[in-house]
């Protein structure tokens, strides 16, 4: 059964004001790469358009397109944001440590690094071409 048209209207144009939003972040990630809270932010607000969707669904047209291109966009920014987050969690230990602690801590953030490196381009792939449609 479908729900009443204003339920209907109301929950299109929620997921229509997540969706503006965002597009904006996903512009400032393509613009702001290598900052990682831009990441961190895309994969924010992909987390709580699925998340609407997923509600919603009864209401969202293509819905399941949107719930495949926020999975998608989550999946791609995973491996970048979980590297960001480790690396920036070792290098506040770095400053506190001692000269031998510093050395190993180094020697763990280098394949790190080299990880982040190589999920980037399917990662920004993702963040240039997933396109996330409003609803009618």
């Amino acid at each position: 059964m479908r729900p009443p048209p204003d339920v209907v209207a109301w929950a299109n144009t929620l997921v229509s004001r997540r969706i503006g939003d965002l597009k904006k972040i996903q512009r400032k990630a393509r613009k702001h790469w290598r900052g990682g809270e831009h990441v961190h932010k895309l994969r924010t607000h992909a987390r709580r358009l699925r998340a609407a969707v997923e509600d919603l669904r009864a209401c969202i047209a293509n819905a399941q397109q949107l719930i495949d291109a926020s999975k998608e966009l989550g999946q791609k920014t995973g491996k970048v944001r979980d590297a960001d987050v480790l690396v920036r969690k070792l290098r506040r230990y770095r400053v506190f440590a001692l000269p031998a602690e510093r050395a190993e801590i180094d020697t763990v953030c280098k394949p790190l690094l080299k990880e982040r490196k190589a999920a980037q381009k399917p990662a920004k792939g993702a963040v240039d071409d997933v396109r996330f449609k409003a609803p009618k």
